[in-house]
Protein backbone atom coordinates (compact mmCIF):
# COMPACT_ATOMS: atom_id res chain seq x y z
CA UNK A 1 0.00 0.00 0.00
CA UNK A 2 2.84 2.41 0.83
CA UNK A 3 4.55 1.73 -2.49
CA UNK A 4 1.32 2.34 -4.42
CA UNK A 5 0.68 5.56 -2.49
CA UNK A 6 4.21 6.80 -3.19
CA UNK A 7 3.87 5.98 -6.90
CA UNK A 8 0.53 7.78 -7.27
CA UNK A 9 1.67 10.84 -5.33
CA UNK A 10 4.84 11.04 -7.42
CA UNK A 11 2.75 10.98 -10.59
CA UNK A 12 0.46 13.69 -9.17
CA UNK A 13 3.51 15.82 -8.26
CA UNK A 14 4.83 15.53 -11.82
CA UNK A 15 1.49 16.71 -13.22
CA UNK A 16 1.37 19.70 -10.85
CA UNK A 17 5.00 20.70 -11.46
CA UNK A 18 4.24 22.52 -14.71
CA UNK A 19 7.58 24.26 -15.08
CA UNK A 20 9.63 21.21 -14.07
CA UNK A 21 11.05 23.24 -11.15
CA UNK A 22 10.99 20.28 -8.75
CA UNK A 23 8.51 22.15 -6.58
CA UNK A 24 4.83 23.07 -6.37
CA UNK A 25 3.57 26.52 -5.45
CA UNK A 26 1.10 27.33 -2.69
CA UNK A 27 -1.51 28.32 -5.31
CA UNK A 28 -1.32 24.90 -6.97
CA UNK A 29 -1.81 23.08 -3.67
CA UNK A 30 -4.78 25.32 -2.81
CA UNK A 31 -6.41 24.49 -6.16
CA UNK A 32 -5.91 20.79 -5.48
CA UNK A 33 -7.62 21.15 -2.10
CA UNK A 34 -10.52 23.02 -3.74
CA UNK A 35 -10.99 20.17 -6.22
CA UNK A 36 -10.84 17.60 -3.40
CA UNK A 37 -13.56 19.51 -1.52
CA UNK A 38 -15.82 19.41 -4.58
CA UNK A 39 -15.17 15.98 -6.06
CA UNK A 40 -14.04 13.62 -3.29
CA UNK A 41 -16.90 12.89 -0.82
CA UNK A 42 -14.62 10.92 1.53
CA UNK A 43 -12.64 14.08 2.32
CA UNK A 44 -14.23 16.53 4.75
CA UNK A 45 -14.92 19.99 3.36
CA UNK A 46 -11.95 22.15 4.31
CA UNK A 47 -12.36 25.69 5.54
CA UNK A 48 -10.11 28.54 4.38
CA UNK A 49 -8.04 28.38 7.57
CA UNK A 50 -7.76 24.59 7.45
CA UNK A 51 -6.39 24.70 3.90
CA UNK A 52 -3.61 27.07 4.95
CA UNK A 53 -2.85 24.97 8.03
CA UNK A 54 -2.60 21.80 5.95
CA UNK A 55 -0.32 23.56 3.48
CA UNK A 56 1.91 24.54 6.39
CA UNK A 57 2.11 20.88 7.43
CA UNK A 58 3.38 20.07 3.93
CA UNK A 59 5.83 22.95 3.79
CA UNK A 60 8.15 21.60 6.46
CA UNK A 61 11.09 23.83 5.57
CA UNK A 62 9.07 27.07 5.46
CA UNK A 63 10.11 27.83 1.88
CA UNK A 64 6.58 28.54 0.66
CA UNK A 65 6.84 25.75 -1.94
CA UNK A 66 6.41 21.99 -1.78
CA UNK A 67 9.13 19.61 -2.96
CA UNK A 68 8.50 15.96 -3.81
CA UNK A 69 9.60 14.62 -0.39
CA UNK A 70 7.16 17.01 1.30
CA UNK A 71 4.36 16.22 -1.15
CA UNK A 72 4.60 12.53 -0.27
CA UNK A 73 3.00 13.46 3.07
CA UNK A 74 -0.13 14.68 1.26
CA UNK A 75 -2.03 11.49 2.06
CA UNK A 76 -1.13 11.81 5.75
CA UNK A 77 -2.38 15.38 6.11
CA UNK A 78 -5.74 14.39 4.64
CA UNK A 79 -6.13 12.02 7.59
CA UNK A 80 -5.87 14.95 9.99
CA UNK A 81 -8.94 16.07 11.87
CA UNK A 82 -8.56 19.67 13.04
CA UNK A 83 -10.74 21.29 15.64
CA UNK A 84 -10.39 24.53 17.56
CA UNK A 85 -9.75 24.25 21.27
CA UNK A 86 -12.47 26.87 21.70
CA UNK A 87 -14.98 24.37 20.29
CA UNK A 88 -14.53 22.39 23.50
CA UNK A 89 -15.37 25.33 25.74
CA UNK A 90 -18.36 24.62 28.00
CA UNK A 91 -21.51 26.71 28.22
CA UNK A 92 -20.51 27.98 31.66
CA UNK A 93 -16.99 28.85 30.49
CA UNK A 94 -18.31 30.78 27.48
CA UNK A 95 -21.37 32.58 28.83
CA UNK A 96 -20.84 32.59 32.60
CA UNK A 97 -17.09 33.23 33.02
CA UNK A 98 -17.42 34.64 36.54
CA UNK A 99 -19.09 31.44 37.75
CA UNK A 100 -16.56 29.33 35.81
CA UNK A 101 -13.65 31.03 37.58
CA UNK A 102 -15.22 30.76 41.03
CA UNK A 103 -13.64 28.39 43.54
CA UNK A 104 -16.83 26.45 44.20
CA UNK A 105 -17.39 25.72 40.52
CA UNK A 106 -13.80 24.54 40.07
CA UNK A 107 -14.27 22.18 43.01
CA UNK A 108 -17.44 20.87 41.35
CA UNK A 109 -15.48 20.28 38.13
CA UNK A 110 -12.80 18.36 39.99
CA UNK A 111 -15.42 16.18 41.67
CA UNK A 112 -17.32 15.39 38.45
CA UNK A 113 -14.13 14.63 36.53
CA UNK A 114 -12.69 12.46 39.30
CA UNK A 115 -12.64 8.69 39.43
CA UNK A 116 -14.66 8.80 42.66
CA UNK A 117 -17.65 10.31 40.85
CA UNK A 118 -17.75 7.43 38.37
CA UNK A 119 -17.27 4.97 41.23
CA UNK A 120 -20.27 6.48 43.03
CA UNK A 121 -22.42 6.14 39.91
CA UNK A 122 -21.26 2.54 39.49
CA UNK A 123 -22.28 1.84 43.09
CA UNK A 124 -25.72 3.30 42.38
CA UNK A 125 -25.97 1.10 39.28
CA UNK A 126 -25.16 -1.96 41.38
CA UNK A 127 -27.88 -0.97 43.86
CA UNK A 128 -30.25 -0.45 40.93
CA UNK A 129 -29.50 -3.97 39.67
CA UNK A 130 -29.97 -5.49 43.14
CA UNK A 131 -33.34 -3.78 43.62
CA UNK A 132 -34.52 -4.93 40.19
CA UNK A 133 -33.43 -8.50 41.03
CA UNK A 134 -35.30 -8.39 44.38
CA UNK A 135 -38.42 -6.93 42.80
CA UNK A 136 -38.52 -9.51 40.01
CA UNK A 137 -37.10 -12.48 41.90
CA UNK A 138 -40.25 -14.58 41.58
CA UNK A 139 -40.43 -13.88 37.86
CA UNK A 140 -36.73 -14.66 37.35
CA UNK A 141 -37.00 -17.84 39.44
CA UNK A 142 -39.92 -19.09 37.37
CA UNK A 143 -42.39 -18.95 40.26
CA UNK A 144 -45.90 -17.53 40.42
CA UNK A 145 -45.86 -13.79 39.86
CA UNK A 146 -48.67 -11.38 40.57
CA UNK A 147 -48.47 -7.80 39.34
CA UNK A 148 -49.12 -5.22 42.04
CA UNK A 149 -52.25 -3.25 41.13
CA UNK A 150 -50.56 -0.05 42.29
CA UNK A 151 -48.18 -0.31 39.33
CA UNK A 152 -51.06 0.55 37.03
CA UNK A 153 -52.64 3.47 38.91
CA UNK A 154 -50.37 6.20 37.51
CA UNK A 155 -49.12 7.27 40.95
CA UNK A 156 -45.80 6.88 42.76
CA UNK A 157 -47.25 4.94 45.66
CA UNK A 158 -45.03 1.85 46.01
CA UNK A 159 -41.49 1.58 47.30
CA UNK A 160 -40.38 0.13 43.94
CA UNK A 161 -41.76 3.13 42.03
CA UNK A 162 -39.99 5.46 44.46
CA UNK A 163 -36.71 3.64 43.77
CA UNK A 164 -37.19 3.69 39.99
CA UNK A 165 -38.03 7.40 39.95
CA UNK A 166 -35.10 8.18 42.26
CA UNK A 167 -32.67 6.28 40.06
CA UNK A 168 -33.95 8.11 36.99
CA UNK A 169 -33.47 11.45 38.76
CA UNK A 170 -29.91 10.51 39.76
CA UNK A 171 -29.03 9.52 36.19
CA UNK A 172 -30.46 12.81 34.88
CA UNK A 173 -28.33 14.76 37.37
CA UNK A 174 -25.26 12.71 36.42
CA UNK A 175 -25.67 13.37 32.68
CA UNK A 176 -26.41 17.08 33.29
CA UNK A 177 -23.32 17.55 35.47
CA UNK A 178 -21.02 15.80 32.98
CA UNK A 179 -22.33 17.87 30.07
CA UNK A 180 -22.05 21.09 32.08
CA UNK A 181 -18.51 20.39 33.29
CA UNK A 182 -17.02 18.71 30.19
CA UNK A 183 -19.02 20.46 27.48
CA UNK A 184 -21.24 18.78 24.91
CA UNK A 185 -18.52 18.19 22.29
CA UNK A 186 -16.19 16.33 24.63
CA UNK A 187 -19.09 14.46 26.25
CA UNK A 188 -20.50 13.34 22.89
CA UNK A 189 -17.13 11.96 21.73
CA UNK A 190 -17.51 9.07 24.19
CA UNK A 191 -19.76 6.22 22.97
CA UNK A 192 -20.30 5.19 26.58
CA UNK A 193 -21.59 8.65 27.44
CA UNK A 194 -23.97 8.63 24.48
CA UNK A 195 -25.31 5.21 25.51
CA UNK A 196 -25.88 6.46 29.06
CA UNK A 197 -27.55 9.64 27.81
CA UNK A 198 -29.85 7.74 25.45
CA UNK A 199 -31.06 5.40 28.19
CA UNK A 200 -31.41 8.31 30.62
CA UNK A 201 -33.57 10.27 28.17
CA UNK A 202 -35.71 7.18 27.46
CA UNK A 203 -36.19 6.59 31.19
CA UNK A 204 -37.09 10.24 31.72
CA UNK A 205 -39.60 10.23 28.86
CA UNK A 206 -41.09 6.95 30.11
CA UNK A 207 -41.47 8.47 33.59
CA UNK A 208 -43.35 11.49 32.26
CA UNK A 209 -45.47 9.30 29.98
CA UNK A 210 -46.49 6.99 32.81
CA UNK A 211 -47.14 9.53 35.56
CA UNK A 212 -48.57 12.34 33.46
CA UNK A 213 -52.38 11.90 33.46
CA UNK A 214 -53.31 9.81 30.44
CA UNK A 215 -54.77 6.40 29.59
CA UNK A 216 -51.39 4.62 29.99
CA UNK A 217 -50.42 4.04 33.62
CA UNK A 218 -48.21 0.93 33.71
CA UNK A 219 -45.01 1.94 35.51
CA UNK A 220 -43.26 -1.27 34.45
CA UNK A 221 -42.34 0.57 31.27
CA UNK A 222 -39.90 2.64 33.34
CA UNK A 223 -38.47 -0.52 34.87
CA UNK A 224 -37.81 -2.06 31.48
CA UNK A 225 -35.95 1.06 30.33
CA UNK A 226 -33.93 1.27 33.55
CA UNK A 227 -33.05 -2.43 33.23
CA UNK A 228 -31.28 -1.60 29.98
CA UNK A 229 -29.29 0.98 31.91
CA UNK A 230 -27.99 -1.80 34.12
CA UNK A 231 -26.06 -3.07 31.08
CA UNK A 232 -23.62 -0.31 31.91
CA UNK A 233 -22.45 -2.51 34.76
CA UNK A 234 -20.52 -4.41 32.14
CA UNK A 235 -17.93 -1.64 32.27
CA UNK A 236 -17.03 -2.72 35.79
CA UNK A 237 -15.28 -5.67 34.19
CA UNK A 238 -13.14 -3.26 32.21
CA UNK A 239 -11.84 -1.52 35.31
CA UNK A 240 -9.36 -4.41 35.28
CA UNK A 241 -6.48 -3.25 33.06
CA UNK A 242 -6.29 -6.50 31.08
CA UNK A 243 -10.02 -6.47 30.27
CA UNK A 244 -9.92 -2.75 29.53
CA UNK A 245 -7.14 -3.25 27.02
CA UNK A 246 -8.90 -6.23 25.47
CA UNK A 247 -12.14 -4.28 25.09
CA UNK A 248 -10.44 -1.23 23.57
CA UNK A 249 -8.51 -3.31 21.06
CA UNK A 250 -11.58 -5.36 20.11
CA UNK A 251 -13.66 -2.25 19.44
CA UNK A 252 -10.90 -0.69 17.35
CA UNK A 253 -10.41 -3.68 15.03
CA UNK A 254 -14.13 -4.12 14.27
CA UNK A 255 -14.17 -1.54 11.41
CA UNK A 256 -11.09 -3.11 9.85
CA UNK A 257 -12.61 -6.59 10.14
CA UNK A 258 -15.89 -5.69 8.40
CA UNK A 259 -14.68 -6.36 4.81
CA UNK A 260 -13.38 -9.83 5.61
CA UNK A 261 -16.56 -10.67 7.52
CA UNK A 262 -18.54 -9.57 4.47
CA UNK A 263 -16.57 -12.08 2.39
CA UNK A 264 -17.52 -14.80 4.88
CA UNK A 265 -21.17 -13.67 4.81
CA UNK A 266 -21.22 -13.72 0.99
CA UNK A 267 -19.74 -17.21 0.95
CA UNK A 268 -22.29 -18.51 3.47
CA UNK A 269 -25.13 -16.82 1.58
CA UNK A 270 -24.06 -18.53 -1.66
CA UNK A 271 -23.93 -21.98 -0.01
CA UNK A 272 -27.23 -21.35 1.81
CA UNK A 273 -28.88 -20.55 -1.53
CA UNK A 274 -27.42 -23.72 -3.04
CA UNK A 275 -28.55 -25.72 0.00
CA UNK A 276 -32.11 -24.40 -0.37
CA UNK A 277 -32.11 -25.51 -4.01
CA UNK A 278 -30.81 -28.99 -3.16
CA UNK A 279 -32.37 -29.75 0.23
CA UNK A 280 -35.19 -27.22 0.71
CA UNK A 281 -38.29 -28.73 2.36
CA UNK A 282 -36.70 -32.14 2.99
CA UNK A 283 -36.21 -31.78 6.76
CA UNK A 284 -39.75 -32.00 8.08
CA UNK A 285 -41.79 -33.46 10.95
CA UNK A 286 -45.05 -33.45 9.01
CA UNK A 287 -46.54 -36.96 9.41
CA UNK A 288 -48.33 -36.52 6.10
CA UNK A 289 -44.96 -36.36 4.38
CA UNK A 290 -43.32 -39.75 3.83
CA UNK A 291 -39.87 -38.14 4.08
CA UNK A 292 -40.42 -37.46 7.79
CA UNK A 293 -40.41 -41.21 8.46
CA UNK A 294 -37.13 -41.59 6.57
CA UNK A 295 -35.62 -38.90 8.76
CA UNK A 296 -36.55 -40.83 11.92
CA UNK A 297 -34.03 -43.48 10.87
CA UNK A 298 -31.19 -40.96 11.25
CA UNK A 299 -30.74 -41.64 14.96
CA UNK A 300 -27.85 -39.19 15.51
CA UNK A 301 -29.87 -36.39 13.91
CA UNK A 302 -33.06 -37.21 15.83
CA UNK A 303 -31.37 -37.81 19.19
CA UNK A 304 -29.75 -34.38 19.00
CA UNK A 305 -33.09 -32.77 18.02
CA UNK A 306 -31.54 -31.06 15.02
CA UNK A 307 -34.90 -30.33 13.39
CA UNK A 308 -34.06 -26.63 13.10
CA UNK A 309 -30.91 -27.47 11.11
CA UNK A 310 -32.41 -27.42 7.66
CA UNK A 311 -32.37 -25.53 4.39
CA UNK A 312 -36.12 -24.84 4.27
CA UNK A 313 -35.45 -21.07 4.33
CA UNK A 314 -32.48 -18.71 4.20
CA UNK A 315 -32.20 -18.11 7.95
CA UNK A 316 -32.29 -21.82 8.73
CA UNK A 317 -29.68 -22.44 6.05
CA UNK A 318 -27.40 -19.78 7.50
CA UNK A 319 -27.86 -21.40 10.91
CA UNK A 320 -26.68 -24.76 9.52
CA UNK A 321 -23.64 -23.16 7.92
CA UNK A 322 -22.77 -21.27 11.10
CA UNK A 323 -22.76 -24.59 12.94
CA UNK A 324 -20.44 -25.94 10.27
CA UNK A 325 -18.11 -22.93 10.55
CA UNK A 326 -17.62 -23.58 14.27
CA UNK A 327 -17.42 -27.34 13.57
CA UNK A 328 -20.35 -28.11 15.86
CA UNK A 329 -21.33 -31.79 15.36
CA UNK A 330 -21.55 -31.30 11.62
CA UNK A 331 -21.43 -35.04 10.93
CA UNK A 332 -24.59 -35.63 13.02
CA UNK A 333 -26.30 -32.82 11.12
CA UNK A 334 -25.16 -34.14 7.74
CA UNK A 335 -26.47 -37.67 8.33
CA UNK A 336 -30.06 -36.39 8.40
CA UNK A 337 -29.74 -35.02 4.87
CA UNK A 338 -28.33 -38.34 3.69
CA UNK A 339 -31.45 -40.20 4.84
CA UNK A 340 -34.00 -37.75 3.39
CA UNK A 341 -32.28 -37.46 0.00
CA UNK A 342 -30.99 -40.98 -0.41
CA UNK A 343 -28.01 -39.42 -2.15
CA UNK A 344 -25.12 -39.97 0.19
CA UNK A 345 -22.38 -38.76 -2.13
CA UNK A 346 -24.19 -35.54 -3.12
CA UNK A 347 -24.77 -34.60 0.53
CA UNK A 348 -21.24 -35.45 1.58
CA UNK A 349 -19.80 -33.51 -1.35
CA UNK A 350 -21.84 -30.41 -0.39
CA UNK A 351 -20.82 -30.52 3.27
CA UNK A 352 -17.22 -31.44 2.46
CA UNK A 353 -16.85 -28.54 0.00
CA UNK A 354 -18.18 -26.08 2.57
CA UNK A 355 -15.86 -27.49 5.22
CA UNK A 356 -12.88 -27.33 2.89
CA UNK A 357 -13.50 -23.79 1.59
CA UNK A 358 -15.35 -22.25 4.52
CA UNK A 359 -13.73 -23.77 7.59
CA UNK A 360 -10.21 -24.65 6.46
CA UNK A 361 -9.97 -21.71 4.05
CA UNK A 362 -11.99 -18.59 4.78
CA UNK A 363 -12.57 -19.19 8.50
CA UNK A 364 -8.85 -19.60 9.14
CA UNK A 365 -8.13 -16.45 7.13
CA UNK A 366 -10.66 -14.55 9.27
CA UNK A 367 -9.11 -15.93 12.45
CA UNK A 368 -5.55 -15.11 11.40
CA UNK A 369 -6.61 -11.60 10.34
CA UNK A 370 -8.23 -10.94 13.71
CA UNK A 371 -5.19 -12.23 15.61
CA UNK A 372 -2.80 -10.12 13.50
CA UNK A 373 -5.04 -7.03 13.74
CA UNK A 374 -5.39 -7.54 17.49
CA UNK A 375 -1.65 -7.46 18.13
CA UNK A 376 -1.11 -4.57 15.71
CA UNK A 377 -3.79 -2.52 17.43
CA UNK A 378 -2.45 -3.56 20.83
CA UNK A 379 0.75 -1.67 19.97
CA UNK A 380 -1.27 1.37 18.88
CA UNK A 381 -3.31 1.37 22.10
CA UNK A 382 -0.14 1.26 24.15
CA UNK A 383 1.28 4.18 22.16
CA UNK A 384 -1.85 6.25 22.80
CA UNK A 385 -1.10 6.06 26.51
CA UNK A 386 2.29 7.63 25.89
CA UNK A 387 3.82 10.53 27.72
CA UNK A 388 3.26 14.19 26.98
CA UNK A 389 5.73 15.09 24.23
CA UNK A 390 6.73 18.49 22.86
CA UNK A 391 7.76 18.57 19.18
CA UNK A 392 10.19 21.33 18.09
CA UNK A 393 8.18 23.90 20.03
CA UNK A 394 5.38 23.36 17.50
CA UNK A 395 2.96 21.10 19.35
CA UNK A 396 2.37 19.09 22.47
CA UNK A 397 1.32 15.51 21.80
CA UNK A 398 -0.62 13.76 24.53
CA UNK A 399 -1.81 10.26 23.68
CA UNK A 400 -3.18 10.34 20.13
CA UNK A 401 -3.95 14.07 20.07
CA UNK A 402 -1.76 17.13 19.54
CA UNK A 403 -2.48 20.72 20.53
CA UNK A 404 -0.73 23.49 18.58
CA UNK A 405 -0.77 27.19 17.77
CA UNK A 406 -2.16 27.49 14.25
CA UNK A 407 -0.46 30.82 13.47
CA UNK A 408 2.79 29.07 12.52
CA UNK A 409 3.21 25.38 11.69
CA UNK A 410 6.60 23.77 10.93
CA UNK A 411 8.02 27.23 10.33
CA UNK A 412 5.34 28.30 7.83
CA UNK A 413 3.07 31.27 8.50
CA UNK A 414 -0.59 30.34 8.02
CA UNK A 415 -2.31 33.69 8.52
CA UNK A 416 -4.47 32.15 11.23
CA UNK A 417 -3.91 34.34 14.27
CA UNK A 418 -4.43 33.63 17.96
CA UNK A 419 -6.09 30.23 17.61
CA UNK A 420 -5.08 26.94 19.11
CA UNK A 421 -6.15 23.70 17.43
CA UNK A 422 -6.39 20.04 18.28
CA UNK A 423 -5.06 17.62 15.66
CA UNK A 424 -5.91 13.93 15.55
CA UNK A 425 -5.30 11.26 12.93
CA UNK A 426 -8.46 9.61 11.63
CA UNK A 427 -7.79 6.83 9.07
CA UNK A 428 -10.32 6.68 6.26
CA UNK A 429 -10.05 2.92 5.82
CA UNK A 430 -9.81 1.67 9.42
CA UNK A 431 -6.07 1.01 9.18
CA UNK A 432 -5.35 -0.84 12.41
CA UNK A 433 -1.60 -0.70 11.76
CA UNK A 434 -1.40 3.12 11.84
CA UNK A 435 0.79 4.51 14.64
CA UNK A 436 -1.17 7.73 15.28
CA UNK A 437 1.41 9.21 17.64
CA UNK A 438 4.29 8.60 15.22
CA UNK A 439 2.25 10.08 12.36
CA UNK A 440 1.58 13.26 14.37
CA UNK A 441 5.24 13.47 15.38
CA UNK A 442 6.29 13.24 11.74
CA UNK A 443 3.85 15.94 10.62
CA UNK A 444 5.02 18.41 13.28
CA UNK A 445 8.74 17.84 12.69
CA UNK A 446 10.50 20.57 10.74
CA UNK A 447 13.17 20.06 8.10
CA UNK A 448 15.81 22.49 7.01
CA UNK A 449 15.51 24.18 3.66
CA UNK A 450 17.59 22.32 1.12
CA UNK A 451 17.53 18.97 3.00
Amino acid sequence: RELLSKKLLTEAFTLLDHGNTKSITRESVMRVMLILNQDIPEIKCLSHDEKHILFAFLDKDGSGEICLDEFLDFGSILLLKLSKTSDYATFVETYLPSIYRSGKYQVLCQVVQSKYFDDAIDFILVMNAIIIAIQDYQLLAGGDYEINAHFNDGNIDTIWEVFETSFTAIYVVEASLKIMVNGWKKYAESPRNMFDLTITILALLATFYVYYPNTFNNSRLIQFVVMVRVLRLGRLIFTIDAFQLFGAVSLDIIPAAIPIFLVLLFFEYAFASLGMALFGGLITRDPANQISFELLLARDFVDNAYWANNFNDMFSGMNVLFNLIVVNNWTECEIGFEYVTGKKYLVRMFFFCFHLIGVIGISNVVTSFIINAFFQQLKTIEQRKGWEEQIDGEAVINGSRAVFDASKVTGTETGVEGTKYYATIQPKHADVELDERAALRSLFTRTQSGD
